[in-house]
């Protein structure tokens, strides 16, 4: 089991213990030095270090060293830096041996053993392949809890890699993964995605004695998996998972009482445009599906736990949207010598004492962020938004038309990114309240991709339940979409790939504010609309929802201008 959450309380105060179990939901301690991935680790100290990027491309570490970590000795409730010392920096300890074992990839692919630790400045090193194979994005050493095996994931491009050791990384042997299909340009999408690399950024971790379980980043819309019955020596054929996701890695944690928290990006991106269309125009890579336009889908991040050994999972809550997504200069903040991607996607986690989870997720010291949560909060079946906190809960942005492409690292900044503005503003009341409401609406404006307007809100995902909007129609019509995943709110398409969607206009319902409410049901396959409590009329489901339901998407996409619609809160319970 994950012996060091014993590091970790031992170490705290009793004034500490009672400061973290007082965190609940998602509660950002600290901006971690590097881009998550393995640079979090915890010492037997019950000491947590966050270290800087191993090998940092030389003029993009910025102001921090390359020997600086973050260190918390508190249960990551506050953070110091410090310089580190020795090469072996952020390494996983195994306690029978009293052995450190660490990834390293900058001269091949190596793996560090020490006895000493992060420190050591001569570990012995386990030579696993030659730089010219080109292996990168590998994941911390784990350890079985039913034998002594260790291993760690690794990728070449497109094939994914599990390696394993026996001997406490003495020596390993390598698997690779059966490849995943390429991406198939079909409606909406009219261009290639990032296709030829599919199937990679592999994670995995054990489920129960022999069975293992990985997670596989694709550009099909979903996370796929393969499992392996006999630890590791062979895997499955990869196949489709109920985690939608594209071209974002996910993270799996196993919980001391064997519960399954997986981190993801459950998010859809904007279609493929025709690539040879787009200007200023994108480069043969982007155009055979060797890179990307642009990234539209990294700005929220979600978990979701399991009971049952990842049959099933609970809960598909976001726990933290990108700090600046609604950054009118998106491609210039943050640093561009730390990081040329800004998001909340990749994830590194670990279990903390008292039933909570660290979390170290996104890229750019403007996104990335270390946070701490309360694993209860993944049951909660309701929740409320009124806006009285401002937008800090909802995804309210679109995009301005912006070079596309590695081209814009030639203005300095943003690595396949656009700028935003927002597509819907909080506004005072219009019926004089004392307070404000969600103004969406649609006004020409050709800086941007379209002109669309709307907002995106998450919830406990559920089979069966209610969303109560309170809302009121200044002029022609609102659309609404309950969908299982986050979309833009500048997606024309994200109705007709949603499960229900209807639109209410003013002729309806009169201008007035009233209470919007939807009874859903996936398991029925249908959904009623009421108005103030009076069904209107019913839904067919479009399209299957095997996780439920756990996100609101308001439109205003009218012909021509609108001045749209107001919103003054959004209560979703489940039935």
């Amino acid at each position: 089991m994950n012996n060091y959450v014993k590091y970790i309380e031992n170490r705290m105060s009793d004034d500490e213990k009672e400061m973290l179990k007082k965190i609940y939901s998602p509660t950002v301690v600290a901006t971690p030095l590097a881009d998550s991935r393995r640079d979090v680790c915890v010492l037997p100290s019950g000491e947590i270090r966050a270290y800087s990027e191993y090998h940092p491309i030389a003029g993009r570490s910025g102001d921090i060293p390359r020997g600086t970590y973050l260190s918390s000795v508190d249960g990551g409730l506050s953070w110091s830096t410090k310089y580190s010392k020795g090469i072996v920096h952020s390494c996983s300890y195994f306690e029978e041996p009293d052995i450190y074992l660490a990834v390293d990839e900058s001269d091949g692919l190596c793996v560090y053993r020490s006895k000493i630790g992060p420190d050591d400045e001569a570990p012995e090193i386990i030579r696993l392949a030659e730089k010219s194979e080109g292996f990168h994005c590998s994941f911390l050493p784990q350890k079985s809890d039913f034998c002594d095996r260790v291993w760690f994931t690794s990728e070449i491009g497109d094939r994914a890699f599990f390696f394993f050791s026996d001997d406490w990384g003495k020596s390993w042997e390598r698997r690779e993964i059966a490849p995943i299909k390429p991406f198939e340009t079909v409606f909406p999408h009219k261009g290639t995605r990032w296709c030829v690399e599919s199937g990679r950024e592999p994670y995995a971790i054990e489920l129960s004695e022999g069975k293992m379980m990985m997670i596989l980043r694709t550009p099909l819309d979903c996370f796929y998996l393969s499992y392996s019955y006999d630890r590791g020596n062979s895997w499955t054929e990869p196949e489709e998972s109920i985690f939608y996701g594209t071209d974002t890695t996910a993270f799996l944690l196993r919980l001391s009482d064997e519960r399954i928290i997986t981190f993801w990006n459950n998010t859809r991106p904007l279609p493929e445009p025709n690539h040879n269309a787009t200007l200023p125009p994108v480069g043969d890579h982007v155009k055979k599906g060797f890179g990307e336009d642009a990234f539209t889908n990294r700005d929220a991040a979600h978990a979701a736990i399991s009971e049952d050994g990842g049959e099933s999972f609970i809960g598909f809550r976001e726990i933290i949207l990108n700090p600046i997504r609604n950054n009118a200069d998106f491609r210039h903040a943050g640093d561009v010598r730390t990081s040329l991607d800004k998001s909340v996607h990749q994830f590194q986690a670990f279990e903390l004492p008292f039933n909570k989870v660290l979390v170290s997720a996104g890229q750019n010291s403007a996104s990335r962020r270390l946070l701490i949560f309360d694993v209860n909060w993944l049951y909660e079946t309701s929740r409320k938004e009124d806006f009285l906190g401002g937008l800090g809960n909802i995804t309210a942005h679109t995009y301005i038309k912006s070079v596309s492409d590695s081209h814009a690292w030639r203005l300095g900044n943003g690595h396949c990114a656009w700028n935003r503005a927002m597509s819907a503003y909080p506004m005072p009341d219009p019926d004089g309240e004392p307070s404000e409401a969600l103004l969406i609406s649609k006004h020409h404006d050709e800086r941007l991709i379209n002109d669309i307007g709307g907002a995106t809100w998450n919830f406990p995902a559920s089979p069966r339940g209610r969303v109560d909007i309170v809302t009121r129609v200044i002029e022609k019509q609102a659309r609404f979409i309950l969908s299982d995943r986050w979309f833009n709110t500048c997606d024309r398409y994200a109705h007709i790939l949603s499960p229900f969607f209807f639109e209410i206009s003013k002729e309806d319902v009169g201008d007035r504010f009233f209470t919007l409410s939807i009874i859903y049901d996936t398991v029925a396959g249908r959904a009623d609309v009421l108005v103030n409590g009076e069904r209107i009329f019913s839904l067919k489901m479009s399209r299957s929802a095997p996780t439920g339901l756990s996100y609101l998407i308001m439109q205003c996409d009218t012909d021509g201008d609108s001045k749209g619609f107001y919103v003054r809160s959004l209560e979703k319970t489940t039935l």
